[in-house]
């Protein structure tokens, strides 16, 4: 596998890192567009790149602002210092989407999101579906509007008062308090695999306390997810995937998932698809059944292709 960095430009003029994952040779015969989750970064993703490459695709992957290689200095960490900076990502993504496209025109686009970049993918095939192929949404879930309008006005006052990069403990400990209920040590409801655990700890660009300004937009940005009208505007051909682990928080054990499975089905999406893996945590692509769900990912794509 061949691994390039790159950077593009976006709308408002900053610079976004990206990666590409791509064949040393053969026919490229899927794209896959991955957006990573809050408090990580695309590198992540490098090994489940190399398996997607391994049977035929050309992988793209870029940081969102206030991660990654996007973050200048320390003080840029989780911080979206613009109320629409959920908006900006969503544009990023759409240049990145046509970047795959230019390098492979004719060849059909896939995009996964995790997580928080499930909830941005979520976002983005409302206006953007007619040229993806299909999306697979991991470790998503479905979030009540009023808890959510609750977490959006505490942010904006958290923001008028302290500033766009005041580190938000209050509304850290709302949305993530009680993931590791239960368990011994740090971000264990992240995966069962110990060793993805201790390298998610030991690595710099991911975890700590995300600021104000960032779930101000952030909260926004799920509230408009929430709405019917806009999951109608998605292309109801487009087929849809979830996954997540039955034992993941953030999906509220399976039940946030299958309320999200709901939703887009009552928004007449023609083809949604669901699967729990039994026991698995959050991070479904650093867990110990990661084999069984990379190759579910690879079944999935090449029948959506089969079926023209």
């Amino acid at each position: 596998m061949k691994t390039i960095e790159n950077w593009f430009r976006a709308t408002d003029g900053q610079t976004i890192f990206y990666h590409e994952f791509l064949p040393n040779k053969g026919e490229v015969k899927f794209v896959v567009q991955i957006a990573h989750g809050m408090a990580e970064h695309s590198e992540r993703y490098s090994h489940f790149a190399e398996f997607l490459v391994k049977h035929g695709a050309a992988v793209y992957a870029s940081d969102h602002r206030g991660h990654g290689r996007n973050v200048k200095n320390t003080d840029q960490y989780g911080v979206w210092p613009n109320k629409k900076t959920w908006c900006t990502i969503v544009d990023d993504i759409k240049i990145l989407n046509d970047i795959s496209a230019k390098n492979y025109p004719d060849i059909p686009i896939f995009i996964l999101g995790h997580s928080m970049g499930s909830f941005l993918i979520r976002t983005f095939i409302t206006t953007y579906s007619s040229g993806l192929k299909g999306a697979i949404l991991t470790g998503t879930a479905s979030n009540p509007t009023p808890i959510l309008q609750v977490g959006y006005w505490i942010a904006c006052l958290q923001c008028f008062f302290g500033g766009v990069s005041k580190k938000s403990k209050l509304l850290d400990k709302m949305s993530f308090g009680s993931f590791n209920k239960g368990y011994d040590t740090p971000f264990q409801w992240l995966s069962r695999d110990q060793k993805a655990v201790d390298n998610y700890i030991k690595d710099p660009l991911c975890g700590g306390v995300f600021s104000c300004s960032f779930y101000r937009s952030f909260f926004a940005g799920l509230i408009n997810i929430n709405k019917i009208k806009f999951a109608k505007k998605i292309n109801r051909e487009m087929p849809m995937l979830f996954l997540s682990g039955s034992n993941d928080p953030v999906g509220d054990y399976g039940k946030g998932v299958l309320k999200a499975v709901e939703f887009y089905k009552s928004a007449n999406i023609k083809n949604v698809e669901y699967k729990l893996y039994k026991d698995a945590r959050h991070e479904i692509i650093n867990e110990t059944n990661k084999t069984e769900v990379y190759q579910d990912i690879i079944d999935w794509i090449n029948k959506i292709i089969s079926n023209g």
